[in-house]
């Protein structure tokens, strides 16, 4: 036992004299502790110091350990709690509880990507996710593999006649259980643990069907647990206390039918619409903001630990109470292991309201599962306050200045990122580029949100995902949606444009916005990069004397692949007099991909070099734009951006071009930003960003108000590091099938009712799926993915964060039931 327990009744009596005993703490919190900036705890006493004694009264204790210095945070916990997951019976059978009506549901379904689930469905006597037909996925995670388990659920049949689920854990079928008509809590063990992991896959089959929202349904769910058996005594048995109803109301809406209620039923009989706790997960819902912790629940997030990062927790709760934190990190093989666990128990004679950090820089850039609950010691409920990771410093700030006079973005179709000499190592040569990257500011992950240049330039010009602007196979942006020209026209600035995709025009009802427009493919004009060049330098001249925007949409790494003549030698190094000696053709790559024209292994690397040559010749026409604005003298006020539109593939996947997959080479594109006044040299960003963000940054930059209707955010302050390094992922999509996400290193490919994990690191071109290996990982990519695919038609990066880490006041936006 800890001795500060021991200690309490001696301590409580020996300091009345100080008023030292169950008391609140007269400590004064700076106002700034919101960003981490600390202040000291306890009775204004350095951390090392304790009371003099007098007369025979013992000194206190040391406070906690806390910050010493400023600090802002990367993570906030409490804003990212619909991130979190429940635990119950923390400390004597850590289960997972997944609430399946309320609004993190989405989480464990994939997003409902399978559309195999009717969320938040009413039937007779509550709510459910409801089964469409007999059969549908989720996705859970397990806390203790290790240990005894089982499956527990409570469920409405709506069948009439005889039912029965089999749940089917890993591809390893558990025993049927019968059910009966309505609801019950059924009880599952998992009778071979070596099925068992740190994340799972369950398939929830019913031999029957009724009717659940008007549609055939085998059954709907209330909740699913997964851990350990109960203790001895019953979940029913148990009172609900007052710190139910309080984290009850916390929520607000989320969670709140009755929560916190007394407890009137037993398990397996009907769920009234009051959710008694014995029959609900956990006392914590997921909102947001401070949460009380009682009855030995917790909460776990799955997180990336920053450079020198620390925990950061403001407790309130009796002297002698406070919370146990432990991470878990991977081991190898799927193996999950605890790698710290620490006991904060609040210092007796200090007050009911202390701070405290702890250290976790030993486990930096690494993901874990970070577990709060409260302390065995703890007799009542612990309230956190505060409970974030925190780096050292200030926030950074942008700095103001003045808006560039002119923009020019210099646009290369079909630029995969990894066919640039910057991030990566490769023989393609693009010295002017490389410049410019070095000089401003690159970014490491930026993906596009098609794949192709139909639904990638519609949301470039939108800054809308395609869920949004509906642009796929079909269709064009809708003529009422503001595009980027019209935004940056409307700041005051001379538009123009030269393009040679042939989608940046009518077709797609991009031609507004433009003071001198044209397309050199429906004007049936040369289409390369030198002549682009030199006619945006002649468009330049003329219009120096005003602010311009300045937009060349080039094509050379586009099919058709032409050889050049003082280029094509920088990449092959031996003869080649075949079919694609001159070019390799639009109609070439179609048959190609269609299994209609053999290639042979030669005929491959001459159409991968001359993509290649095509690169290297594009920078050249890139250098010569930068000579001549340099020599018009207009370079040093210019803003630019570099882009592409998406990649190709050169049968890293068994085929070629693109459009066809969410995979690294179709959908990694390059970022460069070039502003010297605003932007530092040699900066590189490694949070992941989207195209759809570059609308947003240029309106920000030329000093326009924010588009409230946009789904992007600026992307100045990842570039200032405002963010704190804590990882933002990349999202791309092909036709609203495919989705991909990528955290850091570790990218997640997700089909229906599938999905694959990459490590980028291991494995550049993702040909291995290590989902089973790494379930931290996959459990980290899921939430944020599964977040952000149920909401992608509202997500809007700018006001709710991102789907890896949310705004303050995401729950209040979306609306805790949609």
């Amino acid at each position: 036992m800890n001795h500060r327990v021991v200690l309490a009744g001696t301590i409580c009596v020996l300091a009345v004299a100080i008023g030292a005993c169950n008391a609140k703490s007269p400590e004064t919190t700076d106002p700034a502790r919101a960003d981490g900036i600390a202040a000291q705890a306890g009775l204004g006493l350095p951390a090392s110091s304790g009371i003099e004694p007098k007369s025979g009264v013992p000194a206190l204790e040391a406070p906690l350990e806390a910050l010493s210095a400023e600090h802002f945070a990367a993570f906030d916990l409490l804003a990212n709690r619909p991130l979190a997951h429940r635990i119950e019976h923390a400390n004597e059978a850590p289960t997972v509880a997944v609430d399946a009506i309320s609004a993190d549901f989405v989480r464990y379904v994939h997003g409902n990507h399978a559309n195999d689930w009717m969320l938040n469905t009413a039937v007779e006597g509550g709510h459910v996710a409801g089964v469409k037909g007999r059969t549908a996925q989720m996705w859970v995670p397990a806390l203790r593999p290790e240990q005894k388990a089982v499956v527990r659920t409570h469920l409405y049949n709506p069948a009439r006649g005889h039912n029965a689920l089999t749940i089917t854990l890993n591809g390893h079928k558990l025993p049927d259980k019968s059910l009966k008509e309505g609801w019950q809590t059924i009880e599952v063990a998992i009778d071979d643990l070596r099925h068992l992991r740190a994340d799972n896959t369950l398939n929830m089959t019913f031999s029957n069907m009724g009717r659940i929202g008007g549609n055939l349904s085998g059954g709907g769910f209330a909740w699913v647990r997964i851990g350990a058996p109960l203790p001895a005594q019953p979940l029913a048995a148990v009172k609900p206390s007052a710190a139910g109803a309080e984290a009850g109301a916390e929520a607000g809406s989320e969670g709140s039918e009755g929560q916190g209620a007394s407890a009137s039923r037993a398990e397996g009989e009907s769920a009234p619409n009051a959710r008694p706790e014995e029959l609900w997960p956990s006392k914590a819902p997921l909102a947001q903001g401070p949460v009380t912790l009682a009855d030995d629940n917790g909460l776990a997030w799955f997180v990336w630990i920053p450079t020198d990062a620390k925990l950061d927790l403001g407790i309130e709760a009796k002297e002698g109470c406070g919370p146990t934190v432990e991470l878990f990190t991977e081991a190898g093989k799927g193996a999950v292991v605890s790698s710290l666990k620490v006991e904060r128990l609040l210092v007796l004679g200090r007050g009911e309201q202390q701070q405290t950090a702890i250290d976790l820089s030993a486990h930096a850039n690494q993901i874990v599962r970070l577990e709060i609950r409260p302390s065995a010691a703890c007799t009542t409920p612990l309230k956190l306050n505060r409970a974030a990771l925190v780096v050292p410093g200030v926030r950074p700030q942008v700095p103001k200045v003045e808006r560039p006079k002119y923009i020019v973005f210099w646009m290369i179709d079909t630029l995969r990122a990894d066919h640039l000499p910057i991030h990566f190592e490769t023989d393609v040569q693009a010295p002017h580029l490389k410049r410019l990257a070095e000089e401003g500011a690159s970014f490491k992950l930026a993906y596009v949100q098609g794949t192709e240049s139909r639904v990638s330039h519609a949301s470039l010009f939108t800054g809308l995902y395609p869920n949004r602007h509906k642009v796929l196979v079909r269709g064009k942006v809708d003529p009422q949606v503001p595009i980027l020209s019209e935004y940056i026209k409307k700041a005051g600035y001379k538009t123009g444009v030269i393009a040679s995709n042939g989608y940046l025009s009518h077709l797609l009802n991009l031609n507004r916005g433009w003071d001198y427009y044209t397309n050199n493919i429906h004007e049936e004009t040369a289409v390369g990069g030198m002549f682009m060049a030199r006619g945006g330098v002649r468009w330049a001249t003329e219009n120096k004397d005003n602010p311009f925007f300045l937009y060349l949409g080039t094509i050379d790494p586009h099919v058709t692949y032409r050889r050049h003549e003082d280029l094509i030698g920088l990449y092959e190094k031996e003869p080649y007099s075949g079919r694609y000696d001159r070019a390799c053709s639009g109609e070439d790559l179609g048959l190609i991909k269609g299994k209609k024209l053999d290639v042979s292994p030669r005929d491959r690397l001459r159409i991968h070099n001359l993509y290649k040559n095509e690169i290297t010749y594009n920078d050249q026409a890139f250098g010569f734009l930068r000579a001549q604005l340099e020599e018009l003298g207009i370079w040093e006020q210019t803003m630019v951006v570099v882009t592409a539109d998406h990649g190709d593939e050169f049968w890293e996947h068994g085929n070629v071009g693109h459009g066809h997959n969410v995979h690294q080479e179709m959908v990694h594109v390059p970022l460069i930003i070039y502003y010297p006044p605003l932007i530092p040299a040699n900066t590189v960003v490694e949070a992941g960003v989207d195209i759809v963000d570059i609308l947003p940054t240029l309106i920000d930059v030329v000093g326009s108000e924010a588009a409230a209707d946009k789904q992007g955010k600026s992307l100045i302050p990842l570039i200032h590091n405002m963010h704190g390094g804590y990882p933002e992922p990349a999202v791309a999509t092909q036709y609203l099938i495919h989705y991909a996400m990528q955290l850091q290193q570790w990218k997640i490919y997700l089909r229906r009712g599938d999905f694959q994990l990459y490590d980028r690191i291991a494995d550049p071109k993702e040909l291995t799926n290590v989902a089973s290996d790494h379930p931290l990982a996959s459990r980290w990519l899921l939430d944020s993915v599964g977040l952000f695919r149920a909401h992608r038609e509202r997500w809007d990066k700018r006001t709710w964060g991102t789907s890896s880490n949310l705004s303050d006041n995401f729950t209040e936006i979306i609306g805790s039931n949609k």
